[in-house]
């Protein structure tokens, strides 16, 4: 398996602080989304060493007509190492899906101790 290995420059270039967790141990990310737009959260990049066991939507509490609501994302670390887990907005629309660029918020890098 191989693992990417980021720089201290690269990994600075990271807005939230990475995630550190343990071999077996479950972790989420939480997104802001808005399915009403036909744009949803979609995982576009996940290490080899880390699954994706739970992606669930939330609506807003305020039941208002277009309020976002949130995608809450589980992942579990198979074996140790670190990598960079990534979302992009996705419409998926006909021919082609259309991909929204990436916000420094949908960028997490995550250590498995």
């Amino acid at each position: 398996m191989s693992t990417t290995v980021l720089s201290q420059e690269e990994k600075k270039a990271f807005v939230l602080p990475p995630i550190h967790t343990k071999v077996g141990e479950p972790f989420s990310i939480t997104l802001e989304d808005n399915p009403s737009t036909g744009f949803t959260q979609a995982l576009t990049k996940l290490p080899a060493h880390i699954a994706l066991i739970e992606d669930k939507y939330f609506p807003s509490s305020s039941h208002l007509l277009g309020a976002p609501g949130t995608r809450k994302f589980t992942f579990v670390a198979l074996e140790t190492g670190e990598g960079t887990i990534a979302f992009n907005s996705i419409k998926f629309t006909h021919p082609k899906p259309t991909v929204a660029p990436r916000n420094p918020m949908q960028e997490r890098f995550v250590i498995v101790s």
